[in-house]
């Protein structure tokens, strides 16, 4: 007798995971789309922030290449100067050796001369090292010049570059947002003819909600959903069959009273699963929308909208969420040309 217990517990046990596997599963595949989203915008700030600093490098290599300019031109003046004190002190030491040699058979004092146009061959070729000097001096910053012109073009490229990234990246999000914004409105318009207390279209975090009431989809207990049901999921599956850039989870959501019903669902958590493939299958039979794109996960009690043991508290946390979340895949393709 006992070991046909023990067969049956672990048989219960092994049905109740089900739904907690199923929930996990869907619960990693929400962090990892909402873990992108916020990868993006991280991404996003950050190509902000690289633009500030190339900005500041091409502000830094313009004032470098500015200032480099302007001590070639400043050399340029210093080594035509020198040309010129070059050339007249050549001048004058042809003329002072000319007259000695006009002079060297009258009775002139020769060592006078002589000391004088040794002097002025030793300014000379002073003259002749500093104009050298300042050539070379000339020639390296003529060379520091288009180093820097060169190292601006590159700044200058890259900010480019950068910028239209950026501007491609933050028109990618804008597409995305506006797309998303479009989307709720749709729906909302196709859900007209429905109260605000049987379901609500909202957003959140940059996904589209649509929230249904138990009493709009289901009897007190059980997955099967009404006809009124019916006709708002109908409504809403045509209006997702057109968005194809989206994707969509079904989470099933119940209060915290333990579940009563028939046996064949052992707990909340099993019914919330349930009703959350009920509204699957419902949309996919009626719409042209494809069985991959869509996710159903229950969540049991766990996910409460308000905390509350009265009426109109359990009767808000008892509620199908239909969830649409923009896919990514540009975004990050776009962010991985970034890192390339």
């Amino acid at each position: 007798m006992k070991y046909f217990l023990n067969i049956i517990l672990i048989l219960l046990l092994a049905s109740a995971c089900v739904p907690l596997k199923q929930f996990d599963e869907i619960k990693d595949e929400n962090e990892l789309l909402s873990d992108e989203a916020e990868e993006a915008t991280q991404e996003n700030d950050a190509l902000k922030v690289q633009n500030r600093e190339l900005e500041s490098d091409l502000n830094r290599y313009k004032n470098k290449v500015e200032l480099l300019a302007r001590d070639t031109a400043r050399l340029g003046r210093q080594n035509r100067r020198l040309q010129r004190r070059y050339d007249d002190l050549n001048a004058n030491y042809a003329d002072v050796l000319g007259g000695l040699k006009a002079t060297s058979t009258k009775d002139v004092d020769n060592k006078k001369l002589l000391s004088f146009l040794q002097q002025l061959q030793e300014d000379l070729q002073k003259r002749e090292d500093d104009l050298m000097n300042a050539e070379q001096a000339l020639i390296d910053k003529k060379r520091n010049l288009r180093e820097a012109q060169q190292e601006l073009e590159t700044a200058q490229n890259e900010l480019s570059e950068k910028n239209q990234r950026l501007a491609e990246l933050e028109a990618l999000l804008n597409k995305k947002d506006d797309a998303m914004h479009a989307l709720k409105s749709s729906i909302s318009n196709a859900l007209t003819g429905f109260s605000s207390d049987e379901l609500q279209v909202y957003m959140k975090n940059g996904k589209v909600y649509v929230s249904l009431e138990e009493k709009l989809l289901f009897p007190s207990g059980r997955y099967d959903v009404n006809e009124e049901g019916q006709r708002a999921l109908k409504k809403i599956g045509r209006v997702l069959e057109n968005n194809n850039d989206i994707n969509i989870v079904v989470e099933g959501h119940t209060d915290n009273i333990p579940y009563r019903g028939k046996a064949e669902l052992q707990d909340n958590w099993d019914l919330s699963v349930k009703r959350a493939t009920s509204v699957v299958r419902i949309l996919i039979s009626n719409s042209k929308l494809p069985p991959s794109r869509i996710t159903a996960a229950g969540r049991g009690e766990h996910i409460p909208l308000v905390n509350g043991k009265d009426t109109a508290s359990l009767q808000r946390n008892r509620r199908t969420e239909i969830i649409l979340t923009p896919r990514w895949s540009e975004v990050l393709d776009l962010l991985d040309m970034n890192d390339q």
